[in-house]
């Protein structure tokens, strides 16, 4: 799948040949200098044995007065904030501790590829509500409401949403905070790209909203906000105490306790100034208005405008075929790299998803330029 287009890329790289990194979703912006520094000086003074499995105190105080004063989330205390190797563990974590054999989870169709992967892992069953274009791809509350069996645990939220770039409104989370306390069920909420949202719309985390303090289970992630994504720094917050508890014990019976300077880096990044945060964000609306438009000129796709994160999901067209007359998303991304560009098929981010086709325009602004002079080249 997704790893496949990235090694046929890197190959093609490695034979010489130009490649434009328009699959990958890691953030071109290097860490800022006071979160370099403190992990240098985390190193420099010895802080490099054990910490506490559930993440060093000052890292919880920090994230625990952020998700209160920011998000909004009335969290207990900092005893309920667990620190996680990336959000990807944070997601692990949350469904062990969750979930047991046969328990099901409502997730979007589509959405990021290892939602599905890591309830399977904890013996649950992903039920796909399909997210609708003409809806702009968020929840249709009565389609999720109409999937709940007597084994639904919890409803699943990825705002902003990962492919399509849908932000959730806070009416349509608070319907689904409704569900939730109607038919007593959990809420996990994803919520990575928190802070990388478009044209004055506003992060609502579901956390926050009345019925959902005591039933929700909230991620986060330094990769995105900080660009820290190769130091792999995730957090979980919720007030749940047995999914403290089981948490506890999948920590430390997974990595028992996250990179020691690590730690210290994101507690400068939530500590320190956070004007590079805006810097980073007005830079991704400048690169998804510039893929915007040249997606939106070329009759072989359709753009949805992403709302948030650094995506953009495209319709292939109707009359779109490759050389061999094929129209489908892994037609059109193997073509496209038959040119060194870069580009994620729908269908692996769910199956109702066939149709469509993901771009990433988290490189760098001069290197994205570059690749959609070549995609206007080759898709024109």
């Amino acid at each position: 799948g997704i790893v496949a287009i990235r090694d046929s890329l890197l190959k093609m790289r490695s034979e010489g040949k130009k490649v434009y990194r328009l699959e990958s979703g890691d953030p071109s912006f290097d860490i800022p200098p006071h979160v370099r520094d403190a992990i240098i000086d985390a190193l420099m003074k010895g802080y490099t044995h054990y910490t506490e499995s559930t993440g060093i105190m000052p890292l919880r105080q920090a994230i625990h007065r952020k998700v209160v004063e920011e998000n909004k989330i009335p969290i207990k205390d900092h005893d309920h904030v667990l620190v996680t190797n990336g959000a990807m563990h944070g997601l692990y974590v949350t469904f062990r501790a969750l979930l047991v054999p046969g328990d099901e989870v409502i997730i979007p169709d589509p959405v990021w590829t290892e939602i599905a992967d890591n309830v399977r892992l904890a013996g649950g069953a992903p039920v796909r509500c399909v997210l609708k274009p003409e809806n702009d791809f968020v929840y249709d509350p009565a389609d999720v409401e109409s999937l709940i069996t007597s084994r639904t645990k919890a409803i699943f939220i990825l705002t902003p949403h990962n492919p399509t770039g849908a932000v959730f409104s806070k009416k349509i989370l608070e319907e689904i905070v409704d569900i939730a306390v109607k038919r007593n069920l959990y809420i996990v909420s994803d919520e990575a790209y928190e802070h990388i949202i478009y044209d004055g719309l506003k992060h609502v985390s579901v956390g926050s909203l009345p019925g959902a303090e005591d039933r929700s289970i909230t991620i986060f992630s330094a990769s995105k906000s900080f660009a820290m994504s190769g130091l792999r720094i995730g957090y979980i917050v919720t007030n749940i105490d047995k999914i403290i508890e089981r948490g506890k014990k999948l920590l430390r019976c997974t990595i028992n306790g996250v990179n020691s300077i690590a730690q210290y880096g994101a507690l400068a990044a939530l500590n320190g100034p956070k004007d590079y945060i805006e810097e980073m964000r007005r830079e991704y609306q400048h690169r998804r208005d510039m893929i915007y438009e040249t997606t939106n000129k070329l009759r072989s796709l359709k753009p949805f405008k992403p709302r948030g994160t650094f995506y953009i999901w495209c319709r292939i067209s109707e009359d779109w075929r490759d050389s061999e007359g094929r129209r489908s998303d892994w037609a059109m991304t193997n073509y496209l790299l038959r040119f060194g560009l870069g580009s994620t098929p729908g269908s692996e981010f769910g199956p109702a998803s066939s149709e469509y086709i993901r771009f990433s325009f988290s490189c760098d602004t001069n290197h994205l330029a570059e690749s959609l002079k070549v995609l206007r080249e080759v898709l024109e």
